[in-house]
């Protein structure tokens, strides 16, 4: 997927629903394609549309227009691709918009669930460096002037103005080039299949995102078994849909135990570190009774529905911790500002 897209999430689910809608009227494949670039006010979208209305006019399949755009991954593909090939794409395209939307609903809610820690470091980080650029660079001299045992804070605040006043630039610099190092070191495989390692494991934070990555699994799966994708290929999509590495590795593996024969239920649970029990148990019964896809689907409003009921409790969580950090933060300057000052008038 491009770095920023062109095409949001919400014009690709409108997409599908009325090309759906379209087909379904009887609509010819390339007037549909047609129809939509008319009303598509995205000059990205409108340019694949007409693209897509000349391909289609040409003979080409569906799935290969999009295939040829950055903009659409391969779980978008695969659904079209399927649609095509068992003359039932009006219903894919309609399983399609469903995964979208519940797709960008999680992600909604996970963003959510970070907003308050990320407005509040943001502000501390804002009044810091105010505060360090502007403020006191103007009472150093006062200090230091002072006929008075300055404290510990104080004297370490100094430190800090003196530092940030004859090496901000660089100091600024140097935590730039670090931020962009580290944006593109974990982009190794190496180096992300140890950090999605620890993000299963980090208290609270690592719950949340085994949850998370069952029910991406878990809903995706159920909906291309309603596409009438085999097993196998629904296994192989799900494993590059999945966000992080270890689950990812993990669907490869299932995916080829359940290609030499295996139950989808025990290879999964030769994985209990990832797959928790109640999942095992939902597979194993949907397998045994013929109804597999409505075992995903339970299984992925029941991890659905933990996501959000954390990522609702998670600001609790989080906030004694950043009134902690804030409190600190203010002691700190606190300490550092009035106690000279205080001494000061003390002794006068």
């Amino acid at each position: 997927m491009p770095i920023i897209e062109k095409i949001k999430i919400q014009e690709k689910v409108d997409l599908v629903r009325n090309l759906s809608l379209l087909i379904k009227s009887g609509s010819p494949i390339n007037d549909s394609f047609g129809l939509l670039a008319k009303q598509s006010r995205n000059p990205a979208l409108k340019s694949l549309l007409i693209r897509a209305q000349e391909k289609t006019e040409q003979g080409t399949p569906i799935h290969q227009i999009f295939e040829e755009s950055s903009e659409f991954d391969n779980v978008f593909v695969s659904f079209i691709r399927a649609g095509e090939e068992s003359g039932t794409l009006d219903e894919n395209l309609v399983y399609l918009g469903d995964w979208l939307e519940r797709q960008n609903n999680l992600k909604k809610e996970m963003s959510s669930a970070t907003l308050y820690p990320k407005i509040i470091v943001t502000f501390a980080i804002i009044l810091g460096g105010g505060l360090s650029i502007f403020v006191l660079p103007q009472l150093t001299g006062i200090f230091e002037g002072l006929d008075v045992e300055m404290p510990l804070t104080t004297i370490i605040l100094l430190w800090f103005t003196n530092v940030m006043e004859n090496y901000g630039l660089y100091i600024m610099g140097l935590l730039a080039v670090i931020a962009a190092s580290f944006y593109f070191l974990v982009k190794i495989e190496s180096v992300k299949k140890i950090i999605d390692k620890l993000m299963l494991q980090i208290p609270v934070f690592g719950s949340l995102n085994q949850e998370y990555q069952l029910t991406i699994i878990s809903q995706l799966a159920a909906i291309l078994f309603q596409s009438g994708l085999p097993v196998r290929q629904t296994l192989s999509i799900v494993s590059e849909s999945v966000t992080n590495s270890q689950y990812s590795e993990s669907l490869n593996v299932v995916t080829e135990r359940v290609g030499k024969g295996t139950k989808l239920s025990e290879a999964v649970e030769e994985q209990p570190h990832l797959y928790p029990e109640v999942f095992i148990s939902v597979v194993a019964t949907g397998e045994s009774s013929g109804s597999l896809g409505e075992a995903l689907t339970y299984l992925s409003n029941f991890f659905g529905d933990k996501v959000t009921e954390r990522t609702k409790k998670l600001p609790v969580v989080i906030e004694p911790i950043l009134l902690i950090f804030i409190g600190l933060f203010v002691a700190f300057l606190a300490s550092a500002i009035i106690m000279p000052v205080y001494q000061i008038t003390t002794g006068i």
